[in-house]
């Protein structure tokens, strides 16, 4: 996703209330009133966050017939993505993409869909339990990846601080220590992306980039 995507993800998520209405949402469809009295929220303001949130396709409505009256508004969430922010001395990041629903899966996993599959045939008190034990497993899995994910960000916060004292014993200049991160961040890098996210002329990126190869940190 773009800078500006994660920004009016980040617009979106900053207010508590929003984030108790994607809460509710993902687990069931919900009138404004029920969002209100769930979260002590009056209900004009309830209303105000969800014309927010659907402008920004987070959630979805449509008008379900009342047995008490005229139609009612219904509320859904309708859009899947993972937001990340590392913060640290060493370690900026900030990420944002789609939850893929089709990504292909491990072996495990696809034992874990049949699971939830093979429940539905079976009685009541039998799949809960099923889909309890699955549910166990998943946030096993969770937090191990979890774990995994802050120890590589540990050592990517690392392999930043000795990019830097290589960058500063070898007198670069600030500029050709941004440079020389944004080649390392970027593996495939060219000219003219490193122009356009550093701000600099294609010119002056050719100029630093002739500098870093001089002092061995670039080829």
């Amino acid at each position: 996703m773009s800078l500006e995507e994660i920004d009016d993800l980040f617009y979106l998520l900053e207010n508590p209330t929003r984030r108790r209405i994607l809460q509710l949402l993902s687990r069931e469809r919900l009138y404004p009133l029920q969002l209100s009295r769930e979260i002590d929220v009056s209900q004009q303001a309830v209303v105000k966050h969800l014309h927010i949130l659907e402008e920004h396709g987070m959630v979805a409505s449509r008008d379900e017939p009342s047995d008490r009256g005229p139609n009612r508004r219904v509320y859904r969430a309708s859009r899947s993505v993972s937001l990340h922010i590392d913060v640290g001395p060493t370690t900026f990041r900030e990420q944002a993409a789609p939850m893929a629903e089709d990504a292909e899966l491990s072996t495990e996993q696809l034992r874990i869909r049949s699971a939830i599959s093979e429940a539905r045939s079976m009685e009541p008190s039998a799949r809960m339990d099923l889909l309890a034990r699955v549910g166990e497993d998943l946030r096993h899995s969770l937090r191990d990846h979890e774990q995994e994910r802050q120890q590589l960000l540990a050592l990517i916060g690392e392999l930043n601080s000795e990019v830097g004292r290589c960058s500063r014993k070898a007198d670069c200049s600030y500029d050709e220590r941004r440079l020389l991160h944004h080649m390392l961040q970027n593996p495939n890098y060219t000219i003219e992306g490193a122009a356009a996210a550093l701000g600099l002329r294609e010119a002056e990126v050719r100029l630093l980039l002739a500098g870093l190869e001089q002092r061995g940190l670039a080829r």
